[in-house]
């Protein structure tokens, strides 16, 4: 039953609203605090940053370099040393190459589906999903789900610009498990919650807040399905507006020039260090879209990719030069800033320094990874095409085995040559540093009971 409007807390003067709304952020609070309304295990301290490396990165420019392969397939890159004895990884990764220690490599990696759509959905997820769309949620929204808001007033899972592209974040859990998105500059941001249908709205704008509350009390007028607003968001939605939480987070000043240097200070490198503090802040998960937009990706300033099918060797470093020989049909878009591979060091390298000095590097698990890896053999075009069969997995903190290098490919980096791992194990995985059983965990309210991972927790993965 829906309670006498007399009784809702919602129900407030515009006068109170405004005096609550001054100074904060414009939020969509209907959907930021359906998105955190599931009942679940809070137990667990352990966080999440999944850094997805959106269009699928080459594992023999990053993590997995073949030096005794031949030309075609090694490519113009060397591999470099790393801090871990005898293992290297691409040379153009020195600050990386130095933290190994701090890290675990799963280079036997092996997706099933060349298709940014499809294999995005697949390793977000970690479900192959059906015909017809995505109906298994994005790990984030799970968490939300299974565990429930960790901090009150502060959003279980965030998505930096976007919880993983070409996905449907929430899948059967419907839009009320949704993330929480930050678009745009995390120095000026545009928040928006895809719930409901509002519209986004700016920081510290009052009549934006006013509006949302009103939308807010209005959750009370509508059906309820299973996972969506109860009584209790009315406590939350003050809870949300009074603590601050939101506002302190967002506020990238507060770090030392020095840090946001390190981390890269461009819409890339402060997006890390801006998951950072929203963990620090008591989100549970927060999925980046890294990639840099620039070359013959386009001049976009949010979705930029790792799709590197021509001049893969000027996309990875620098958008700043014009290469000589651009295929005829595309226009090379120019980007001052760092390209994939040096922001990939810089802003990695510096969240894994920030977190073990601020203690937390235990606490705060870090995966990085895209939908699929490149093929072995570099085409005419000087770029590598899209390769479900071998790509390499990064992950660290969350209790994960420091300096591991769990399984290989062969010779040319064409298929794993020790035991295969998938989608479905790195699922398994992330659930289980979370601590969540993802063997017996499941959704009884669905038509039938149905598990969050068909994997395995990977070998030789955690300590």
């Amino acid at each position: 039953m829906v309670p006498p409007q007399s009784n809702n807390p919602l129900r407030m003067h515009r006068r109170e609203a405004l005096q609550i709304g001054a100074g904060l952020f414009g939020l969509n609070l209907p959907g930021l605090l359906q998105a955190g309304g599931a009942a679940g295990d809070s137990s667990s301290d352990i966080s999440c940053i999944f850094i997805f490396l959106a269009g699928g990165p080459s594992q023999f420019e990053t993590f997995d370099p073949k030096p005794e392969a031949p030309t075609e397939v090694r490519g113009l890159w060397n591999g470099m040393q790393t801090n871990v004895p005898g293992t290297f990884i691409c040379e153009k990764l020195p600050l990386m190459a130095q933290r190994m220690d701090k890290v675990a490599l799963i280079r036997s990696w092996q997706g099933k589906s060349g298709g940014h759509d499809i294999g995005s959905q697949h390793v977000t997820s970690g479900f192959f999903p059906p015909r017809g769309g995505q109906y298994f949620p994005n790990f984030g929204c799970l968490v939300n789900a299974v565990q429930g808001n960790k901090v009150k007033g502060m959003p279980a899972h965030f998505g930096l610009p976007v919880a993983a592209r070409y996905t449907n974040p929430p899948g059967y859990l419907g839009p009320a498990f949704d993330a929480f998105n930050i678009k745009g500059d995390p120095r000026t941001p545009e928040l928006q919650g895809n719930k409901l249908g509002l519209s986004p709205v700016r920081f510290k704008d009052r009549r934006s807040m006013l509006t949302q509350l009103e939308n807010l009390g209005r959750l009370s007028e509508v059906n309820r399905r299973p996972f969506e607003a109860h009584d209790k968001f009315s406590e939350e939605a003050i809870a949300l507006l009074t603590s601050g939480a939101m506002e302190r987070a967002m506020n990238l000043d507060d770090e030392p020039l020095a840090l946001r240097e390190r981390y890269g200070l461009n819409i890339y490198g402060q997006r890390v260090l801006l998951a950072r503090r929203l963990i620090e802040a008591g989100a549970r998960f927060v999925t980046i879209n890294h990639a840099v937009q620039g070359g013959l990706f386009g001049e976009g300033a949010t979705n930029g990719t790792w799709d590197n099918h021509q001049l893969m060797y000027d996309s990875m470093t620098s958008f700043a030069n014009t290469p000589a020989n651009i295929p005829n049909g595309y226009k090379w878009h120019r980007y001052d800033g760092p390209g994939n591979l040096p922001q990939l060091d810089m802003s990695l390298s510096t969240l894994l320094d920030d977190l073990e000095q601020r203690g937390r590097l235990d606490s705060t698990l870090i995966v990085v990874m895209g939908e699929f890896g490149r093929t072995p053999r570099i085409n005419k075009d000087g770029g590598r095409d899209h390769y479900p069969n071998a790509g390499s997995v990064l992950m660290a903190g969350g209790r994960v085995n420091r300096g591991a290098v769990i399984g290989a490919t062969d010779r040319n980096g064409s298929l794993p040559a020790t035991r295969p791992w998938g989608p479905e194990d790195v699922a398994a995985s992330i659930y289980h540093a979370l601590g969540i059983d993802p063997h017996r965990t499941y959704f009884p309210r669905l038509p039938r009971p149905t598990p969050i991972a068909d994997g395995q927790v990977i070998d030789g993965l955690f300590a």
